[in-house]
């Protein structure tokens, strides 16, 4: 469990934490000389029973806001600091609106200084505090009042911090790992080092990482958990990575460090469901700049709502950053005024990749039920969803994810991907009107090919290839040979069979030297010859022999049987063949060639020889 504390500056964060843990939190020369909080500081609080848990110290003033966003980045539970002889002060309420932005689900308010003031001044703080905290969405236990120089109130603090960690939401143990790094330095004999919470998953010694957006791969080499070394690191826990492999310049806060084998991929546009908060300057305008605070990195971003957003009020945006980040769905994030610099609002990640023009945006897309939220993002995808994005996308553990998936009414796995039943059904119809398109522009077509019908539908291979198995499974269409055609189908040319019966005629008349395809085209006064030889030939009337020459089925039978003639008495050249037939090389030559083909000849020298009598065909 990791535990933030939050509250103004000078309130006692760091001497709490100091009295909580027994070490010192302002570590840095400048803390300590100018005796305030600048940069975070991290603490490990033993519970007493065997539990151990990581506080971190964010500072106070309004300078360092944008740090104390980086430190409450992933925590569980909110310590809210309030000095009793000065209430609620302006960080106070700011430092409360970043943590209940980042959906911060658990909080005990801590009234420090209470030796300061008397009984009276110490019950309206009090009542302060709690009529504040009883519109908050984290759920708050009653003041805790302790005054950390005079001892008081400590064990009381110790006992509700355990009491509340019980109640902290356990994470997933097979999530995927993300480290948002807010530390990183070198130290000798380990090398470069980052620090910082484990959102998700776990890590171990030896394991391949990368240091996303765009950073290099790294092997872990050491780790140490609460300060403590240890062979994995797992969700919820303050960790340390000793890393081999990336030098300390190529790292720093706003990096996340997660496996190298996972799907994470820098992108610099999300969308978002933003809630913009009462004392906003001004209501969200389309183009507006703003600073945006995600895990432990800030980034400059442009936010295109769908409509103005209100001070006060919700909606929906798209935020193009300047420089990538990475995000998963559900991912908490905080808005800050560009300049000057104040925090406006937060929110949450509803599409980590969004498509990146024309995108819908269907009803559930901010929808808190992840099914809901799964049936709008495969919705806005031509192309699905794919098994890998599953996790990413929804912001779950890849199993969790993949039982939402398989209980989503309306959704289809096909190839790994996830696509809505309907659109393989639509996909299914164009296919339909496409071949029958075909089959009405080119009739004497024997179908349409099948690379012309996945090109015509225009998506990607696996799901044209999952509408196509639909198409044939209906049995109204029939997909062979490279084609597809309606079952009823019957390619026909202008003039019917007599058109077909009269360019046979001519070539059975040929014998064995018929005319070219263009000559008997020219002959028959057809444009469309070659429609009419390819229904010939699909009846088995004629053969092409050449690609440009074609022979009736009838001369082609007199010449296997001439060739086995031949073929019985020794050896079959173009010699034997002219004077069997009367043919010239010209003809002789490709007839022996399609003979090879057809498995009754093969070649021996410069001679040919019978395979098997009885094998020949017409093919």
């Amino acid at each position: 469990m990791i535990i933030g504390t939050a509250g103004h500056i000078d309130h006692g964060k760091s001497t709490l934490v100091e009295a909580l843990t027994g070490q010192a939190m302002d570590r840095l020369a400048d803390e300590q000389r100018r005796g305030i909080t600048i940069d975070l500081n991290f603490a490990a609080l033993d519970l007493g029973d065997g539990r151990r848990v990581a506080i971190i110290d964010v500072p106070g003033h309004e300078d360092f806001v944008r740090t104390m966003v980086a430190g409450a980045s992933g925590i569980d539970l909110v310590l809210l600091v309030v000095a009793a002889d000065e209430g609620m002060m302006p960080q106070t309420h700011e430092h409360l609106a970043v943590a209940e932005q980042l959906g911060v689900p658990l909080g005990i308010p801590v009234v420090t200084k209470i030796d300061l003031v008397d009984d009276e001044w110490r019950a309206l703080v009090c009542d302060d505090v709690v009529t504040r905290l009883d519109a908050s969405p984290i759920e708050f236990c009653p003041p805790v009042l302790v005054s950390p120089p005079a001892g008081i109130g400590l064990d009381e603090l110790r006992r509700t911090v355990a009491d509340m960690a019980d109640r902290v939401p356990q994470r997933a143990g097979d999530d995927l790992f993300r480290l948002p790094v807010d530390r990183a330095f070198s130290v000798a004999g380990v090398g470069t080092v980052v620090t910082g919470t484990c959102w998700s998953g776990s890590v171990a010694v030896g394991d391949r990482v990368r240091l996303a957006p765009g950073g290099p791969v790294a092997r872990v080499r050491s780790i140490e958990m609460h300060g403590e070394s240890a062979v994995t690191a797992t969700s919820g826990s303050r960790v340390a990575l000793g890393l081999v492999g990336v030098d300390r310049k190529e790292v720093g806060r706003g990096d996340t460090v997660v496996e190298e084998a996972t799907g994470w991929k820098p992108v610099r546009a999300i969308d978002v469901a933003v809630n913009l908060l009462p004392n906003a300057p001004q209501p969200l305008v389309s183009r507006r700049r703003v600073r945006l605070h995600l895990g432990t990195r800030e980034v400059v971003a442009r936010v295109y709502p769908r409509t103005t957003i209100q001070q006060g009020s919700s909606g929906l945006a798209r935020l193009v950053c300047d420089t990538p980040v990475i995000a998963r769905g559900g991912d908490r994030f905080i808005l800050r005024a560009y300049s000057p610099v104040t925090t406006i609002g937060g929110g949450r990640v509803i599409d980590p990749s969004p498509p990146r023009h024309g995108a819908s945006w269907p009803d559930g897309l901010a929808a808190t039920d992840p099914g809901a939220r799964l049936t709008a993002l495969v919705a806005r995808r031509p192309g699905g969803i794919s098994g890998d994005e599953l996790p990413l996308l929804l912001g779950l553990s890849p199993s969790a994810a993949e039982e939402v998936a398989h209980g989503s009414k309306g959704l289809r796995q096909v190839a790994g991907h996830w696509v809505p039943d309907g659109r393989i059904a639509a996909l299914v119809e164009r296919a339909r009107q496409e071949i029958d398109a075909h089959h009405q522009r080119k009739p004497a077509d024997p179908g349409m090919p099948l690379e012309a019908l996945r090109g015509a539908l225009g998506r990607p291979a696996w799901l044209v290839a999952a509408a196509l198995d639909d198409l044939a499974t209906a049995g109204e269409f029939l997909l062979d040979q490279g084609r597809a055609r309606r079952r009823e189908f019957r390619p026909e040319v202008a003039g019917g069979d007599a058109a077909i019966d009269r360019v046979v005629a001519i070539l059975e008349r040929a014998e064995l030297s018929p005319p070219t395809v263009e000559t008997l085209g020219e002959e028959v006064g057809r444009a469309d010859i070659g429609d009419i030889l390819r229904l010939a030939a699909a009846d088995g009337r004629v053969v092409p022999v050449e690609r440009h020459r074609y022979y009736a089925s009838s001369q082609l039978e007199r010449f296997t049987a001439a060739i086995r003639e031949i073929g019985s008495a020794g050896d079959i050249t173009p010699a034997a063949v002219r004077d069997r037939l009367g043919l010239s090389r010209k003809f002789a030559i490709p007839l022996l060639e399609w003979a090879d083909g057809q498995g009754l000849t093969r070649r021996v020298g410069d001679a040919r020889r019978l395979v098997d009598p009885d094998s020949a065909s017409l093919g």
